[in-house]
């Protein structure tokens, strides 16, 4: 069983939503909170590039929170919302052969 110590962090996660549909017929989808857990992020050195004359900022982060019947619904589609940055969900795995934790791959400064 993970330490629950470990656990510091405050991750909400988001789904994208359609929402309304105007007199045109556009349209309009956002974000919605799907639910908040306890995590443990790990960020690794981010990296600065040059992109078509702009300077774009990217980093990568690993998050592990405990799995329940909400984080194994998560997929990449979701994103979510820590220390502050919107983070993608690149990828999800199940940490440990008990399927108590799960394993989020998060990329920051990239679409959401």
């Amino acid at each position: 069983m993970a330490n629950a110590g470990l656990f510091q962090d405050k991750a909400v996660f988001q789904r994208l939503s359609e929402g309304a549909v105007d007199d045109y017929g556009n349209v309009y989808t956002g974000w919605a909170a799907l639910g908040t857990r306890a995590a443990d992020m790990r960020e690794r050195t981010g990296k600065e590039t040059v992109n078509s004359g702009a300077l774009t900022d990217q980093a990568m982060a690993t998050m592990r929170c405990r799995a329940d019947s909400f984080t194994r619904a998560v997929t990449a589609a979701d994103r979510v919302v820590i220390r502050g940055y919107t983070w993608a969900i690149k990828n999800v795995m199940q940490v440990d052969a008990k399927n108590t934790q799960i394993e989020f791959l998060l990329e920051r400064g990239v679409a959401a």
